[in-house]
């Protein structure tokens, strides 16, 4: 346990310092610590986010300790953002099958696709059958491509022909948050990976509407809707 531990918050220094002692392993019936001093800095690469969620480890070793402890112990729930994938295929496949027209086989279809690999990728993570260096820096990549282009068949095939400024939002949110509570990478690839997927998002459904209703609907509508 910490036997001093203090911290200092200058009124214009962006910096924050603890000093703590910690008994050796080594040396444990003696009981002789050494006293070490942390120094976690206000400092990274998204200076538009608050200074709380700027905090950095120095020196920089220690951060990269940090943050390979922590993607390690997110590749667990890897998992549940597989799983998630999962649910919102199984979900496309009940809508449709409860509700079943000609026009939406294609969809079915997708959804049936889309299923199978997630259920392939969730064993493959599960039982560690991939290497674990492809596990570690392309899993979350592949799975986000792959939820990226769930919710676009979905949007293309179940909305073909009356698309609405609304359409998938939900889902598109919805897979938004789990990423920042699942993927095992650091905060920059998150924010930016979900800027991406919203902004083509947006952008789709704005050309889509307007290519659809270009006689009845102007710009400020349009941007109204998609807002």
């Amino acid at each position: 346990m910490p036997r001093n531990r203090a911290f200092s918050e200058p009124e214009h220094s962006a910096e924050y310092s603890a000093e703590y002692s910690v008994s050796l392993p080594s040396d444990p019936e003696h009981g002789v610590g050494r006293t070490h001093e942390v120094t976690v800095r206000s400092s990274g690469s998204c200076l538009c986010l608050p200074r709380f969620m700027r905090l950095t480890f120095a020196p920089e070793s220690l951060e990269n300790l940090y943050q390979t402890y922590f993607r390690r112990q997110r590749h667990e729930t890897l998992l549940v953002l597989v799983v998630f994938a999962a649910l919102f295929d199984c979900y496309v496949i009940i809508m449709c099958t409860v509700l079943y027209t000609p026009d939406k086989l294609s969809s079915t279809l997708a959804a049936s696709v889309g299923l199978a690999v997630q259920i392939l990728l969730f064993v493959l993570c599960k039982y560690q059958l991939l290497p674990d260096r492809v596990t570690r820096k392309f899993m979350p990549y592949i799975l986000w491509i792959l939820i990226a282009a769930q919710i676009f068949c979905y949007l293309g095939l179940s909305f073909a022909r009356f698309h609405e400024a609304s359409d998938t939002v939900g889902w598109q949110a919805f897979f938004v948050f789990s990423f920042f509570i699942t993927l095992p990478l650091r905060l920059t690839p998150i924010v930016l990976i979900s800027a991406v997927s919203c902004s083509i998002h947006t952008l789709v459904l704005g050309v889509t509407i307007a290519q659809q209703q270009q006689d009845s609907i102007n710009a400020k509508d349009l941007l109204w809707q998609i807002m």
